[in-house]
């Protein structure tokens, strides 16, 4: 059996660059002589995908001569995610061998569950590849390095396997993403958070491109510690930013807006988190802060210019404004070229590597934090600001208003990061209008945009005018429709801390850097 945690790291190799990391994987001592190995996998699953809807990934692999059974489930820690393994004499699963670990209990579950309701599960998607593997010796880490060539089988559906995986097989965590780190910029790797196991459901579902990865609920202990909580939240948000970077990268052109959109709004919240937290944990370098946000202001000069292509030159014609040659902003960056930049990849490590650090913190002798209590103040007085710019409304100019704009944002995501140590029936009420008055200044915002961007149109096509009358309209009445319902905000009642028995039992100290294996 192996260990019931699996920490690793997992890339893309370039075409390009296939020759070269194979001719590197080659290299090694005679102790530690890579190795060669056919592996062929069946993944189990019903026709409804009982067991991908689960996050749970079970399959039976042959490697060389052996059948090895494999239960996994991945969690929103881009390093982190259960793995049980066990011999099998044969091409035969069995769900019992996995009894007694979390995992394997709900896979039983699930399996009985579609045994009564008459649900076969079966063999879902194949893989196919070729494994080199080498172990390393970092500075503070041991780490077995696998390189796939292969390929997914779902149905009459194939796709290219040509991935580097990085596992840890002793020592600390960082130094693992750090070796990761100079590969990563030796041969031009791309991070992808996807496991095989991932994108096989997702071709045999008919969708083999990276899908978009929108932000999701956080759950913590209710006594969470300040760290403990910031390191969910960062979780969560480069877990939203790894999935939608690789999603650019795959080039889905229809989905290609939405995935620069999601990537800034997972930046967007990384940044916003270090805001909440504040004062309470860590702070990270300033040149990741400072260089997240060179990443976040280049996706939005191409996100403005969809914007404003896609949208508000599509309503101007509905509007009956004459043909116009479209005002494109000088030089836009190419998103998915600036996502796949190896400066863009080792930053995202980067963040990876300082995230796995902060679990150590708190044994740094930093002053402990009650969240719950902290939290709730910082969201009044932050609620107090948005109330004191609603009464003042109708005198903000263009440039209070965006930064109204961005406290509204800043709110919304801090609340859904409090969440777990809020009242849960006073934050829902809260949401709703937090996300109402946060489109309308949305919306306000591209209008603005879109302004300035035909207003320097005016000198040489006079019939941009329209545009801009047009776009000042809609300014206007958009204002006029926004000042209640950010007062239906200002009025909220204010939030509260849970009270009351914590959810589940406080975590145990965290080892000196977040995850350790013992070797």
């Amino acid at each position: 059996m192996s260990l019931p945690i699996e920490i690793e790291l997992k890339f893309q190799v370039p075409k390009d660059q296939a020759a070269r990391v194979a001719t590197e994987m080659a290299r090694g001592s005679t102790s530690d002589a890579p190795a060669r190995i056919r592996m062929v996998a069946a993944y189990m699953d019903s026709a409804d995908r009982r067991l991908a809807r689960a996050g749970i990934a079970w399959r039976l692999r042959r490697e060389g001569r052996r059948w090895v059974q494999t239960l996994k489930k991945g969690s929103a820690n881009p390093l982190e995610r259960f793995e049980h393994e066990v011999r099998r004499p044969g091409p035969t699963p069995d769900a019992s061998l996995h009894a007694g670990t979390e995992v394997g209990d709900e896979l039983i579950a699930i399996l009985e569950q579609a045994r009564a309701e008459g649900v076969e599960v079966d063999v879902r998607f194949r893989t196919e590849v070729w494994r080199t593997l080498r172990r390393l010796r970092t500075r503070g880490a041991t780490v077995e390095i696998a390189f796939d060539e292969g390929r997914v089988l779902g149905g009459e559906r194939v796709a290219r396997i040509r991935e580097l995986e990085f596992e840890l097989v002793s020592g600390r965590v960082v130094p693992m993403v750090e070796l990761a780190s100079r590969w990563c910029r030796r041969f031009g790797l791309v991070f992808d958070p996807r496991s095989k196991a991932e994108r096989g459901d997702a071709l045999a579902d008919g969708s083999p491109l990276a899908p978009v990865r929108k932000a999701r609920a956080l759950d913590y202990p209710v006594d969470a510690s300040a760290a403990q909580a910031l390191g969910e939240v960062l979780d969560e948000c480069l877990a939203q930013v790894g999935c939608n970077m690789i999603g650019l990268v795959e080039g889905d052109a229809d989905k290609r807006v939405v995935h620069v959109h999601q990537t800034r709004v997972g930046i967007r919240r990384l940044r916003s988190a270090l805001r909440c937290f504040a004062d309470w944990t860590p702070a990270p370098p300033p040149d990741l802060v400072d260089d997240l946000r060179r990443l976040f202001t280049v996706l939005g000069e191409s996100r403005d210019d969809d914007v404003l292509e896609a949208g508000v030159a599509v309503e101007l014609q509905a509007a009956g404004a004459p043909r116009l040659t479209m005002p494109s902003a000088q030089d836009v960056p190419d998103p998915v070229a600036a996502v796949g930049a190896t400066e863009a990849q080792q930053l995202l490590l980067a963040w990876i590597a300082w995230r796995a650090g902060l679990a150590a913190a708190p044994a740094a002798g930093d002053v402990p934090v009650e969240l719950r209590d902290q939290a709730e103040r910082r969201l009044r007085r932050w609620h107090r600001r948005i109330a004191a710019d609603w009464k003042r409304f109708d005198t903000l100019d263009e440039e209070a208003l965006h930064s109204l704009r961005k406290r509204i944002k800043r709110q919304r995501y801090a609340v859904e990061f409090f969440a777990p140590v809020l009242r849960r029936r006073a934050v829902g009420r809260y949401l709703e209008r937090l996300e109402a008055i946060q489109e309308r200044m949305g919306r306000l915002n591209d209008l603005f945009v879109a302004r300035s961007r035909y207003q320097s149109l005016v000198e040489e096509e006079p019939g941009a005018w329209f545009a801009v009358g047009w776009l000042v309209a809609q300014i206007n009445a958009l204002l006029i429709v926004a000042r209640p319902e950010l007062g239906h905000l200002a009025k909220s009642e204010p939030l509260q801390a849970r009270g009351g028995r914590s959810r589940s039992k406080p975590r145990p100290p965290a080892a000196p850097d977040g995850w350790t294996i013992q070797g």
